[in-house]
């Protein structure tokens, strides 16, 4: 029984260092990342980041020499949890706001789908009145990511220059960790896609 108990102990206190270590983590995290920015914009629980990618690229490795290929819209979204608790995301149809600017500044034009999901995105109501509603959870640290080909959205041209924000708040928690009400709920990021495209994916063979 005494070393049982002991035993019982060594583990409780290994549990406690490891969710010490965590905890650290987050902190260094939440220091690091600041106020919400253009790279790393959080409302204190979750972080919203986008990256523009490639489309597929179906052409044997060896073909595949290009540094910078043609941005044709798809976007890889990533939530992250910051906060020090368990949080759950409610994702409904059209949950990101999107706007794209051209060099100039002017919006895009968007596509029949575009205008239909912007309509749905201001005027959509709680979650209670959507039927088709999934669920992430999210521990500590932990991500979830949505991928989004904006073609389907707006008229883009590869080979221009683009800014697009994105925006979401719809299905997010309302309440930190410690069940204080957020000051803002929403998470918002833009980035820029310039004339000659955007990085190539790295094959290794």
């Amino acid at each position: 029984m005494p070393g049982g108990l002991a035993q019982s102990t060594n583990r409780g206190e290994r549990t406690t260092y490891y969710g010490r270590l965590i905890i650290a983590a987050l902190l260094v995290a939440r220091l690091a990342s600041g106020q919400p920015s253009a790279a790393h914009p959080t409302n204190g629980v979750l972080e919203l980041s986008a990256t523009p990618i490639p489309a597929p690229d179906t052409r044997p490795a060896g073909k595949r020499i290009e540094q910078y290929v043609p941005w044709h819209g798809m976007v890889q979204l990533t939530i992250r949890n910051m906060s020090f608790a368990p949080v759950m995301i409610e994702d409904m149809p059209c949950d990101f706001g999107f706007e794209v600017l051209d060099s100039a500044g002017r919006p895009i034009e968007q596509t029949e789908s575009g205008k239909q999901c912007a309509e749905i995105f201001k005027r959509i109501g709680p979650p209670t009145m959507v039927l088709s509603v999934s669920h992430h959870h999210l521990a500590p640290v932990q991500q979830t990511v949505y991928p989004v080909d904006l073609s389907n959205l707006f008229k883009i041209e590869p080979g221009h220059a683009y800014t697009v924000v994105v925006r979401r708040s719809r299905g997010l928690p309302m309440i930190d960790e410690l069940g204080r009400p957020l000051k803002e709920v929403e998470v918002s990021c833009s980035f820029d896609v310039p004339d000659y495209g955007i990085p190539r994916v790295t094959h290794h063979r």
